[in-house]
């Protein structure tokens, strides 16, 4: 009676190691794919923050603007930006509305701001079956209203050095 018992535990012992190795894999790719939300997270985050601080800078402090895009002084704005985000292949775009306050159709003046901060994704793992379904880009915008009456313009597209 006793050998019966132990030759059945034997047994069991190698369907276990089976299912161990049927569900293994399928834990493991789990496991990469939650610390891959976790750094996807992260990056929006990034993306979030730079947006935020970029039009912060831009609604409160008086930037010297000399109109030709985002060079020499047109430059703050974006280094404000992306002094605030860590990822490499980012990109900033500042798009100004003007309020026409008369209704003739001409702009008397600047009214919002909206700051666009667009960047690249990476993967941590780099496993082709979670890579697939992470985005190939985060973007984020910040509205903001100007509180000083400027008088500086837009940029497009400028990377972050």
């Amino acid at each position: 009676m006793r050998m019966r018992v132990g030759r059945s535990r034997d047994r069991e012992g190698g369907a276990a190691l089976v299912e161990f190795a049927v569900l293994a894999p399928l834990l493991v790719l789990l496991l990469f794919g939650i610390i891959e939300f976790g750094y996807l997270f992260a990056q929006f985050n990034e993306v979030r923050h730079a947006a935020r601080e970029g039009a912060r800078y831009a609604a409160v402090s008086q930037p010297n603007y000399d109109g030709l895009g985002a060079t020499g002084d047109d430059a703050d704005v974006l280094r404000a930006t992306c002094d605030a985000i860590d990822l490499p292949g980012a990109s900033v775009v500042v798009t100004l509305t003007f309020l026409d306050d008369d209704g003739d159709g001409l702009p008397e003046r600047l009214e919002y701001g909206t700051i666009t901060v667009d960047s690249t994704t990476s993967s941590l793992s780099g496993v082709p079956v979670i890579s697939s379904f992470i985005p190939s880009s985060l973007r984020n915008d910040a509205t903001f209203r100007l509180e000083q009456n400027a008088g500086w313009n837009g940029f497009v597209d400028q990377p972050c050095p």
